[in-house]
């Protein structure tokens, strides 16, 4: 996937899943940025910083929730997810941190078990198909903090 390509996975994504279109809890405050095209928002990350696809932050810049976009699994980028994930919040109805994971569609078992071998506290994994048009269609797998949030 070219970067173009992965940045529109991750605008699709943050414009209708943070929050979904017919969402009415999302709280007023929430503000959905992306790091596409021009980075925004970073998060600390091995004594430097490293912009999430998506973070969600409240009017007062606390990180909220983070999402990353994989266009593959890489042991090495287990670092950076745990990151990600201490960094987001831990409200969710199970506790599970407000990380989301997307990876192309048939990688989802093996992203959770990563996560899961490392430790890693995790909202939802979600599959993602991109197809030649450019239409991005994404399915939820696994959804360990708020089961409204599985779809």
């Amino acid at each position: 996937m070219t970067i173009s390509q992965h940045d529109s996975v991750v605008l699709h994504i943050a414009r209708t899943r943070f929050p979904f279109h017919d969402q009415k809890d999302w709280p007023a405050d929430y503000v959905t940025l992306t790091n596409v095209e021009r980075p925004t928002r970073s998060i600390p990350f091995e004594g430097a910083e490293h912009f999430p696809d998506i973070v969600i932050v409240n009017t007062k810049g606390e990180v909220r929730e983070i999402g990353e976009i994989e266009e593959a699994l890489d042991e090495a980028k287990v670092a950076i997810w745990r990151t990600c994930s201490l960094a987001a919040d831990n409200l969710t109805e199970t506790g599970n941190r407000h990380f989301f994971l997307y990876v192309p569609q048939g990688l989802e078992d093996k992203a959770v078990a990563l996560l899961d071998r490392h430790a890693i506290s995790f909202a939802g994994v979600r599959g993602y198909v991109r197809d030649p048009s450019g239409a991005v269609r994404i399915t939820p797998h696994v959804t360990r903090g708020d089961s409204k949030d599985h779809r």
